[in-house]
């Protein structure tokens, strides 16, 4: 991006392309971390920013004053740009940044019409945003806040040439801060120019780009791929047109860029879902939680070893994962499907298998779907037997019981450095052997700043950190029928973690 005068630059959504702009590694919290929708236990409100987000369509036309100020309440905003400014790749020149009065033009509908003619597609547009802000807690309104009010201005109305800039590559414009990091700032107006947009998408485009010019101000930079190297596509930080459908802010760690990934502003990577809970803290999401159904088997059907299960799934957000569940206890996860050009398919169909390893008897099965920020969704619950029921637990596997048929685990209860004998039996699904000692453990990040409880350190087993206890006589081995899965698993939310990232 390149500066506008000496205090900010400017970020851009993309333009328009033909006149119309337009699965994944994912960070599981460890048992005691936070879940999607907290930030690490901690007090997450900046009260210097305002929650409350005014979407102006800007009704007769709206004034803007041009200068060095940003002020929503009173109107002024140091984008204007007097002699044509242009912009490219994300970052925008203005040869004399302007000051002078402004007029933006009415929103318009798709057919060029303002006022009653044109409510339907202006609220489906505030629909939309409300949707993409409603995990934080945030006010998005088209209602214009009462005088000494605070709040982000999202002007979504007009087109580039009302306030000097050229057309091409511009579908929305914002300020962002030049001091060495992505800040979140208050009484900001930024700027999306819905009358340039067309075509069947044209709803959701100015969505996105909305999304993306209100979330510069709270200092979100542009993504462009996320941690497993797949498109930041389905994020409104992105300029990606690669995948389709409602875009929002995702709980994934992105690497940011425009048309290449770069340094995000802030340093490290972005993760655009957890910098806002940062801000504003935990909203309430509004959007159509995942739903599964179970193909098959049947219910009260005999199995054979391997079988697999079926199950179709959907959610507004995407689904980005399923998972497995015999008898109470997950067996098998599975990441969500592609993201398409009209966004992920709803449903989209699965295939989980039963791994080899499960015991003969009467197993439940159900199927757990979760979409990025970890709101759940689960089938009905259906019985089946494999082989025959078991009598006693010495056909089941370590540490669990026999009833009723069912082989089972009781609900892990083992907190990290109580003594273990099996995987199943500690919060965090790993029983480590120390040699001298056999205890519940937890993935780390070695290095990291209170990586472990009190008393137990994190070192490098080889492929991924653990926390390792006082006394012990070395690192590790992984106890228990479920050693193999339990490793890979939880290696694998490590490699989640560190890497979080996002885009635009």
């Amino acid at each position: 991006m390149r500066a506008l005068g000496l205090t900010f630059s400017i970020l851009i959504a993309a333009a328009p392309a033909s006149a119309n702009p337009r699965g994944a590694v994912k960070f599981e919290p460890l048992d005691g971390a936070p879940n999607a929708l907290t930030t690490r236990g901690k007090t997450p409100v900046d009260s210097s920013i305002s929650p409350i987000i005014y979407l102006n369509r800007c009704v007769g036309g709206c004034t803007i004053i041009g200068g060095s100020t940003n002020d929503a309440s009173s109107n002024m905003s140091s984008l204007p740009c007097a002699m044509g400014g242009t912009c490219m790749n994300g970052g925008c020149t203005c040869a004399s940044p302007a000051g002078g009065t402004y007029m933006v033009g009415e929103f318009q509908s798709s057919s060029m019409m303002t006022g009653a003619a044109a409510d339907a597609e202006w609220n489906a547009i505030v629909k939309c945003v409300k949707e993409v802000y409603s995990p934080y807690a945030m006010t998005v309104t088209d209602v214009q806040p009462p005088a000494g009010a605070s709040y982000t201005e999202g002007i979504i109305a007009g087109v580039p040439e009302d306030i000097g800039w050229k057309r091409s590559e511009t579908g929305g414009i914002a300020v962002v801060s030049t001091q060495g990091a992505c800040v979140a700032k208050n009484n900001i107006i930024s700027f999306s120019f819905a009358n340039i947009y067309s075509g069947p998408t044209r709803v959701l485009d100015i969505c996105w780009t909305a999304s993306q010019e209100t979330a510069h101000s709270f200092g979100l930079d542009h993504e462009y791929e996320f941690a497993d190297g797949s498109s930041a596509c389905r994020s409104p930080m992105t300029y990606r047109f690669d995948c389709g459908g409602e875009k929002f802010f995702r709980n994934l760690p992105a690497k940011c860029g425009e048309a290449a990934v770069r340094t995000c502003c802030s340093g490290g990577l972005q993760d655009s879902h957890q910098k806002l809970l940062s801000i504003f803290g935990p909203g309430t999401p509004i959007t159509t939680p995942p739903h599964v159904e179970i193909g098959t088997p049947a219910n009260g059907a005999t199995i054979p070893s391997g079988t697999t299960v079926t199950a179709s799934s959907g959610s507004q957000r995407g689904v980005d994962k399923l998972e497995l569940w015999l008898n109470n206890h997950k067996w098998v996860e599975v990441k969500g499907a592609a993201f398409g050009a009209n966004g992920q398919p709803d449903p989209s169909a699965y295939t989980l298998t039963i791994p080899a390893k499960v015991p003969d008897g009467v197993i439940d099965i159900q199927v757990k779907a979760f979409d990025d920020i970890l709101v759940e969704g689960d089938s009905a619950t259906i019985t089946v037997t494999k082989g025959a029921p078991c009598t006693s637990a010495a056909t089941c596997l370590d540490g669990q019981k026999c009833d009723a048929g069912k082989c089972y685990w009781d609900p892990p209860v083992g907190e990290i450095g109580d003594a273990c004998t099996y995987n199943e039996f500690c919060k965090n699904g790993l029983c480590a052997d120390f040699g001298s000692q056999k205890v519940c453990s937890e993935v780390c990040i070695v290095g990291s700043t209170d990586a472990c409880p009190m008393g137990f350190t994190c070192e490098d087993t080889g492929g991924m950190g653990l926390c390792v206890p006082p006394d012990t006589g070395g690192c590790c081995s992984i106890s228990g029928p479920g050693a193999v899965w339990a490793h890979l698993g939880l290696a694998g939310i490590v490699l989640g973690f560190v890497m979080r990232r996002r885009k635009r």
